[in-house]
């Protein structure tokens, strides 16, 4: 147990309540993999915590800072994390790390009878390495499910996305922090650029 509470600075219960001690656990962390998605849930458990409680003021000006020059990556890359680690849980990290799967693959896979398995031909799969090639056939048939799906859309599938967008952004689930509307303006910017690549900037409309 003493090895394990080491390791992450933090107790090992998720519902406990843990201690990182920044300099130590980023001692331990020269690199993280968060483009990749191999991080560990225990690592984006641990910046989740950094960031809210504010402990990487510990080490740097602000997370942004913190992002950059402690962690070698984007504010916006580890915050992408954390949403991930808050939407799915640990099993997306775990299956990640065998497989390689996309959060929108990842969301088409059909659970198992607990968090930490996934339903394969009507079996429940524990995602563990000894599983391996039958959690990746699984992730092939959503891989190849969700193609199809695509294949399937038209454009006007586009437009009504953007409409379902522009309603939840009209009433929001709750207000956006600083760093939510910093989010919220880079993604309207790409769309802008995409909808100028199609020709439909808004200059251009009749």
């Amino acid at each position: 147990m003493e090895n394990a509470l080491e390791k992450w600075d933090v107790a090992p219960d998720a519902g406990a309540k843990k201690d990182v001690n920044v300099e130590r656990w980023l001692g331990r962390h020269e690199a993280l993999d968060l483009v990749a998605r191999t991080c560990s849930a225990a690592d984006i458990r641990c910046l989740k915590e950094i960031r809210d409680e504010k402990k990487y003021l510990d080490v740097a000006p602000n997370w942004d800072r913190f992002c950059n020059q402690e962690l070698g990556s984007s504010r916006k890359k580890v915050d992408t994390m954390i949403r991930r680690l808050d939407e799915f849980g640990p099993a997306y990290f775990e299956l990640a790390s065998l497989t390689h799967v996309s959060p929108e693959e990842f969301r088409l896979l059909p659970r198992g009878s607990s968090d930490n398995t996934i339903d394969v031909d009507g079996e429940s799969v524990p995602i563990a390495p000894e599983n391996r090639d039958k959690l990746k056939a699984a992730v092939t048939a959503a891989r190849h499910s969700r193609r199809t799906e695509a294949a399937k859309k038209t454009f006007r599938d586009v437009l009504q996305a953007c409409e379902t967008a522009v309603e939840q952004l009209e009433n929001p689930p709750a207000n956006p922090d600083m760093d939510e509307r910093f989010d919220l303006v880079a993604i309207m910017l790409r769309m802008l650029k995409a909808s100028e690549g199609l020709g439909a900037a808004p200059n251009k409309a009749r």
